[in-house]
């Protein structure tokens, strides 16, 4: 279940931050979403996902035609209540920005485990076991 912290500026929200990383969340396991894109460069150069509600150009004309409200789009991931999504869903038009920290839990063994580039594989060759022409 992803931890959501509601913050009111960017001092606020490089504390959060720092928080979450004391507590053992990795910067892919942060995301931050606000109303309208944020302008931080050290967060651009992170792991740290940022997302704006409002989106791109043709996002806002898409959901004009379509109905569909952007901030709930962008909660709807996090698999929250009908309450919880509309208190966040007002945290966010009131120019407020949330903090989400979602552990990962699942396995990346998968790939080392069936990926043949991990395997120890014993190359060593002999030229008198070689099946073709001998110099």
């Amino acid at each position: 279940m992803a931890e959501i912290t509601v913050v009111n500026d960017k001092d606020e929200l490089y504390k959060v931050i720092n928080q979450k990383k004391s507590e053992g969340y990795l910067e892919t396991e942060l995301a931050v979403i606000s109303r309208s894109k944020l302008h931080l460069d050290d967060l651009h150069n992170s792991q740290i996902s940022l997302m704006a509600t409002s989106g791109s150009f043709s996002d806002r004309m898409s959901r004009l035609l379509t109905g569909e409200d952007g901030e709930e789009a962008v909660l709807s991931r996090y698999n929250l209540s009908d309450k919880e999504l509309e208190e966040h869903k007002q945290d966010i038009l009131n120019d407020k920005m949330l903090v989400v920290a979602n552990s990962d839990h699942s396995s990346h063994d998968e790939v080392e485990d069936n990926n043949a580039a991990y395997e120890d594989v014993d190359i060593t060759h002999y030229a008198a076991e070689s099946k073709g022409p001998k110099s």
